[in-house]
């Protein structure tokens, strides 16, 4: 089960702007004590149009389809 765990603005150079969310893959992994639990699993990075973002340091990523590079300053980045 895949969830959205932090949305995030970055801005490349040229001063475009682009919503980054934070996917969580949760892992089922429920017990007789707690049948119902999940665990947080990968991660993934994807613009708000579904392009694949990989992280190059805190706050600067690639967007994987254009190769244009995106920072931001947001305290929810990763």
């Amino acid at each position: 089960m895949e969830e959205i765990t932090k949305t995030f603005k970055a801005f490349s150079e040229d001063g475009q702007e682009f919503i980054i969310h934070e996917y969580t893959n949760f892992i089922k992994s429920g017990t007789f004590e707690n049948p119902n639990r999940v665990t947080p699993g990968m991660k993934e990075l994807r613009t708000s149009n579904g392009d694949k973002v990989n992280r190059l340091d805190k706050g600067k990523y690639e967007i994987v389809s254009t190769a244009l590079v995106v920072t931001s300053d947001s305290p929810d980045t990763i």
